[in-house]
């Protein structure tokens, strides 16, 4: 797992607050949902991105599948540049590069039968054999070929999740960006379903950028692990290394390895104009960070924190 399959130099997005002033005269507020986010996923590993609400880990899932384009910053799919691609190169590209999101819904009609969905989505990409498609997707995500017939509005929530995972899966693509995908599940099926995923990206070679803000969720399918908040990456390395032995300030209260609560998003957004969004809780904090952002920088083998206390 050491060939880059996906490179992110950099990234900026920027995204618009409410608009401020008198009859918002004043217009929105541009806040950068990414700010520098550079990171690497290798073929057929699971990235595991963390970080509180709000903090831009779906946004970093759309660029990443090239449903945003960044406002500054690189994309590299196996060492091409494709920040800029358009037309059918792009949806050729968006093919292999799938998102699952956190609801169903967003995803799925749901009054409309499943395999008439899937059917059409074969049908944009121009993808021969639709039949068998469906039926293999279904069986991979563990449903039978009778519920190409049904529509979501007649399934559970953990066989809509499952649907959708389907979905993705029936275009054969080469990394999926999955935002919370057991959140909506019944606790007795996410076990079910993470061995599912488990099983699907060994058959395939799959790459899983996995957004979870779950330990669990983390710990049972990730590799490495990147911990974002307020767009700023604060700490990538080895799950089991982050996990349990995390080093940036902010990292350490999110996983709970110290005591202490950690503000919401919205509390911070657009208060932060240069250094480390976390200064104004972070107990080590110094008055270098509230100027100067730090850089990332090796703490250990593939272990990399952004902080001026480490």
């Amino acid at each position: 797992m050491t060939e880059a399959l996906l490179e992110l130099q950099n990234l900026v997005v920027l995204r618009h607050t409410d608009p401020t002033g008198f009859f918002g005269l004043w217009g929105a507020r541009p806040v950068r949902a990414l700010d520098g986010v550079s990171l690497t996923l290798r073929r057929g590993e699971t990235l595991g991105i963390m970080g509180g609400a709000g903090g831009g880990k779906t946004t970093l899932a759309e660029a990443a599948t090239l449903r945003r384009a960044p406002d500054r910053g690189r994309i590299l799919f196996e060492g091409r540049d494709v920040t800029s691609i358009r037309g059918g190169e792009k949806d050729k590209l968006q093919r292999r590069l799938q998102m699952i999101r956190q609801d169903a819904r967003e995803s799925l009609e749901m009054d409309q039968p499943v395999g008439k969905q899937f059917r059409d989505r074969m049908k944009q990409y121009g993808l021969n054999d639709p039949d068998s498609r469906i039926r293999r997707a279904l069986e991979q995500v563990e449903l039978g070929a009778e519920f190409a017939d049904r529509t979501p509005l007649q399934m559970s929530g953990g066989q809509q999740q499952r649907v959708a995972i389907a979905r993705a899966l029936a275009l054969n693509p080469i990394m999926v960006a999955a935002d919370e995908p057991v959140s909506g599940v019944d606790p007795h099926l996410q076990r079910d379903m993470l061995t599912m995923l488990e099983r699907v990206q060994k058959q395939q070679n799959l790459t899983y950028l996995l957004i979870s803000q779950e330990r669990k969720t983390i710990a049972r399918l990730a590799h490495r692990v990147a911990v974002l908040d307020s767009g700023r990456l604060y700490e990538t390395g080895l799950a089991e290394k982050v996990l349990t032995e995390a080093k940036h300030p902010y990292s350490r209260l999110f996983l709970g390895l110290e005591p202490g609560e950690i503000p919401f998003e919205e509390d911070r957004v657009g208060k932060v104009i240069s250094g480390c969004p976390f200064a104004g809780t972070c107990p080590a904090v110094t008055a270098r960070c509230r100027t100067e952002m730090p850089a990332a920088r090796e703490v250990g083998a593939g272990h990399q924190v952004a902080c001026h206390a480490i």
